[in-house]
């Protein structure tokens, strides 16, 4: 007999679709719905108020809504007797394109509790037979539910990710977006769900075999005897021959953990994201209860933070599966943040909060760091990870590069200090998996370490209110535990993968040496200039108020206001999540973050000026080390200093110098400075006009505020001089473009080795972005550019793709390059996006200052700006102390303040970079310090109280007495002073 594989597929999608599908869930009764929409701004509203809400009757065929608002529904009804398992099944109108980031709904029993969420492919409730709900269908059948309906917009209607308003709550009259399609009560046939599964796996399983082998044939005609089978158990038996055949001995293993990667603010704001959270674990729960060998990942102890909140009753089972080892919390983090953004002091803090929360609330510490959905992994990270007691790191971005594809999936990343950490990021290029024979065919032939290792991670459920993992894709996974022609699947934890393959590889595993560059989403280091600023003062301001109260606490025995501090630092981690710092969020967001950054910033100066505080906070610019805070003087330069109106000598057409003993910049008419000269030894420092803005038409292909694109920096448009004038010390230039407008000011302060460059904007701007041109003398093949608790080298050329792919890249407050003999370089108070490239005669370092694009926020920075530069002539340590100056607040009255603590440093370089009483309240004091130069350092911490030291790890713990402190290159060391009574 002929078999036509073609002919076989297409009978089989057909038979799915049109026979077997529907009588998954036969209709036995009708259902009664009534709808209560919340509207207003008080929403969302508890279900205590809910329940007790009138509600009107709701039609099949109806619309609920509005955009963003939540309709409760009321469906009663009566549950007809049979043997087979009753559901409620309820269309609210989904659209099949997303799983997630659409409307979503939430089943609560008539007291209140959640039980279970409904989604696009989850759209049911069970009612009676295994798995159902107790105490919601009385003796006689009859039952009432509530179900709390979202009406979240469907985030990827816009063409190609294009302009949007989805990002605001609409106005009274926008139509309703989604329909009550249908609302049924079905029986469900077990038997024909099995059959559903065993055609999954076999007809999924066949296109990935070669016609050429035996398996591929054998499989085509059992699927094709199965679909000539007249009964669904006679179906069965024909595949069940092929169904049985165990894998080869070599095949592929794969460790299936249930996952949903819930983005805690994106296209939705951060209300919508605790229902999310609450939602998915409900459907999880459920899902435990029929399936035991379930296992489910879950990261972000804000996530289940808002559980325990929002839903104590749903936050009990949760507690309990964690207990059973079933719900793992992974990471450690209080949320999945940006992996490049913050401060060292930060990521610390993630760490510390979010293992402080997992450790009190549930007695467990996860050993895996979990970020699967940063945009880029600092250079730090290994380090970092392993002195918080980490053993593992999971990433999954890198296999979004555009340009080069990164060479392993499993290796051990050596970090800048040289610590080295296991990493694995799943071949399956997804951390979003539904256990298809595709998924799994991609794993096993993408899987780049194949000659060392055999095993990888394969994360399976709907993310981002998607539901989580289902009951289809766990049915599938059963299926490929052992089926020929396939990857072993296996349910299991993270940390069981981890520990096996640690064991398996042993000192086998691939090193990758540096950061993990992500090669796509360079413009999140820019979009959203105030996020960028509220997280820098944030920071800046933690940690100023954080040593002065240690300060009072230590020296005048004041109260150290843990609570507010901590308070201060749930709400800073919680805004570097990894689509609210880099920009990448819609404008509800980013609007909302703007006032909670305002708040705290005034919270954090009130803290300062509260008792016992040694001063108050004027303004943003101080002279400090890290041993000490104290105000800078303001000195105003001579009139024949500041201002000099005939040419000095140079061919070059000079209107205007800025003299101040250390450089003389000279500006021409046009406000452009042509030449930066270091008057200490006359060599010219400017490679060409420095401070000039350069605007770009700024066009991405897909993913405007998250990638900015090769092609953009090829297109300038040009800007239009308004003219220059002198304003005080300093001098001013205007450019205009349209109704936006460009001020840019240049000053000097005496004794200071460095150009101050602030730039004013009025951003009207669509579409373009603006980088400000920073061209100096210095012929160097490497920048370095500074990260946490050290520094990264970087290439000025393109020499190879993965030296171009670098176009655009993350520097902290500092970038500097190096010759011999003179060194340069450029700080900033909040930007982050650079590029730093070769030109004639020297380097051009180029800060992005401000992006424009359309999607997902339409009015991104539209409005007044400042951002504040400086070119500073000096080595690395120089360039260093002035980035410190430029970002830490201006106190008063603090010129008389001893330091709390010196750091001896007898040879190499090492700075103390925090200050604070223990997270232990026990009122010692921790400091926190690192080598600054990648060398080696020897150093002694002499406290000014008595006090014994001891060194520990990030989180704290196990201290071990210290005298004389021996640093490697970049190490961190955290020091415990026992304060003696």
């Amino acid at each position: 007999m002929h078999t036509n594989p073609a002919h076989v597929v297409a009978r089989l999608e057909r038979v799915v679709r049109e026979r077997l599908q529907p009588r998954l869930h036969e209709p036995v009764a009708d259902v009664e719905v009534a709808a209560w929409r919340v509207g207003g701004d008080g929403e969302p509203v508890p279900p205590a108020h809910a329940l007790g809400a009138t509600y009107e009757p709701l039609a099949v065929g109806a619309t609920w809504g509005p955009r963003w608002g939540t309709t409760w529904l009321r469906v009663e009804g009566r549950v007809p007797a049979g043997e087979r398992p009753v559901e409620l099944v309820l269309d609210l109108g989904w659209s099949g394109r997303f799983v997630g980031g659409q409307g979503e709904a939430l089943v609560f029993r008539a007291d209140g509790v959640p039980l279970k969420a409904l989604h696009p492919r989850n759209g049911w409730f069970r009612l009676t037979g295994p798995g159902a709900a107790e105490g919601v269908v009385a003796a006689d059948g009859r039952f009432t539910v509530f179900v709390e309906a979202a009406a979240n917009p469907l985030v990827l209607d816009a063409p190609a990710f294009g302009e949007t308003t989805y990002g605001e709550k609409p106005g009274p009259d926008e139509p309703e977006p989604y329909r009550l399609v249908s609302a049924k009560l079905c029986a469900f046939d077990a038997e024909v769900f099995e059959l559903l599964r065993d055609l999954e796996a076999t007809g999924d399983l066949m296109p990935q075999l070669s016609p050429d082998e035996p398996r591929y044939w054998k499989i085509l005609r059992a699927v094709e005897a199965a679909l000539d089978a007249t009964s669904v158990a006679e179906a069965r038996e024909a595949l069940a021959e092929a169904l049985s055949q165990p894998a080869n001995a070599s095949a592929h293993r794969m460790t299936a953990v249930g996952h949903a990667h819930i983005d805690s603010a994106w296209l939705w704001p951060l209300r919508e994201t605790r229902r999310k959270v609450a939602r998915t674990l409900a459907n999880v729960l459920t899902l435990m209860e029929t399936e035991p060998g379930l296992v489910y990942a879950m990261s972000s102890a804000q996530q289940y933070a808002w559980v325990q909140e929002d839903h104590p009753e749903l936050f009990e089972r949760v507690r309990q599966r964690v207990a059973e080892g079933r719900v793992v919390p992974v990471g450690g983090m209080w949320v999945e943040s940006d992996a490049v953004m913050p401060g060292g002091e930060s990521l610390v803090r993630q760490i510390s909060f979010g293992k402080r929360y997992f450790a009190e609330t549930f007695g467990h510490e996860s050993e895996v760091v979990w970020l699967p959905d940063s945009f880029g992994y600092s250079g730090a990270w290994p380090q970092i990870a392993r002195r918080a007691g980490y053993r593992w790191f999971l990433t999954q971005k890198l296999s979004w590069n555009d340009t080069t594809v990164f060479p392993h999936h499993t290796f051990a990343w050596e970090g800048i200090d040289g610590s080295r950490i296991l990493t694995h990021f799943p071949p399956a290029d997804t951390y979003s998996a539904e256990v298809t024979a595709g998924e799994l065919r991609h794993a096993v032939s993408n899987f780049r370490d194949k000659s060392v290792s055999d095993h990888s991670l394969l994360l399976f459920g709907y993310g981002d209110g998607g539901g989580g993992p289902t009951r289809e894709m766990v049915a599938r996974a059963h299926r490929f535990r052992d089926l020929e022609g396939a990857a072993r699947v296996e349910l299991g934890a993270p940390e069981q993968f981890f520990a096996a393959v640690e064991a398996e590889l042993g000192d086998d595993a691939p090193v990758w040496a540096g950061e993990l560059y992500l090669e796509l989403h360079r413009g999140t280091l820019t979009s959203q200039i105030a996020m960028k600023q509220g997280n820098r003062r944030a920071e800046a301001l933690l940690r100023t108020v954080e040593y002065l109260k240690a300060v009072s606490a230590v020296r005048d025995d004041v109260p150290y206001p843990h609570a507010e501090l901590d308070e201060a630092w749930r709400t800073v981690l919680l805004h570097q999540f990894h689509d609210i710092l880099p920009g990448s969020s819609i404008s509800w967001v980013h609007r909302e973050a703007r006032d909670t950054y305002a708040r705290l910033e005034k919270q954090l100066r009130a803290l300062v000026e509260g008792p016992g505080a040694p001063g108050r906070i004027v303004g943003w610019q101080v002279v400090r080390d890290a041993n000490r805070v104290a105000p800078t003087k303001a000195v105003a330069l001579s009139e024949a200093d500041r201002l000099v109106s005939d040419r000095d000598g140079s061919e070059l057409s000079v209107d205007v110098v800025l003299d101040n003993g250390i450089l003389r910049a000279s500006l021409d008419a046009n406000g452009n400075v042509q030449s930066l000269v270091d008057v200490r030894d006359g060599r010219e420092i400017a490679a060409g006009p420095l401070g000039v803005l350069r605007l770009f038409r700024d066009e991405p292909v897909r993913w405007d505020a998250w990638d900015v694109d090769r092609h953009v920096l090829r297109l300038p448009v040009p800007l239009e001089f308004a003219g220059v004038e002198a304003t005080g010390d300093a001098i001013v230039v205007t450019h205009r473009r349209g109704a936006s407008t460009f001020v840019t000011t240049y000053a000097m302060e005496a004794g200071r080795p460095r150009l101050d460059i602030t730039v004013d904007v009025d951003w009207q701007e669509r579409e373009h972005l603006l980088k400000l041109s920073l061209p100096v003398a210095v012929h160097s093949m490497r920048a370095r550019y500074e990260t946490q608790y050290g520094s990264i080298e970087r290439p000025t050329h393109e020499n190879t793709l993965a030296d171009e792919a670098q176009y655009e890249v993350c520097s902290h407050r500092w970038v500097h390059v190096t010759e011999p003999g003179l060194g340069v370089g450029v700080i900033n108070d909040s930007t982050y996006g650079c590029d730093v490239r070769r030109i004639p005669g020297g380097t051009d370092i180029r800060p992005t200052l401000l992006r424009a694009p359309r999607y997902p926020d339409p009015h991104t920075d539209r409005g007044r700006h400042t951002l504040r530069f400086a070119v500073v002539a000096g080595d690395e340590t120089q360039t260093r102390k002035e980035a410190d100056d430029l970002n830490a607040p201006r106190l008063d009255a603090l010129t008389d303040l001893e330091p709390l603590v010196t750091l001896d440093v007898a040879a190499g370089a090492a700075v103390i970079d925090w200050i604070k009483l223990a997270d232990d309240r026990s009122g010692d004091v921790i400091v926190r310090l690192h080598e600054t130069r990648g060398g080696r350092a020897l150093a002694r911490l002499k406290p000014s109280f008595p006090a014994a030291v001891a060194e520990t790890d990030l989180l704290e713990r196990d201290p071990v007495p210290v005298d004389q402190l021996v640093l490697g290159p970049f190490q961190i060391t955290t020091l415990r002073l026992v304060r003696e009574s």
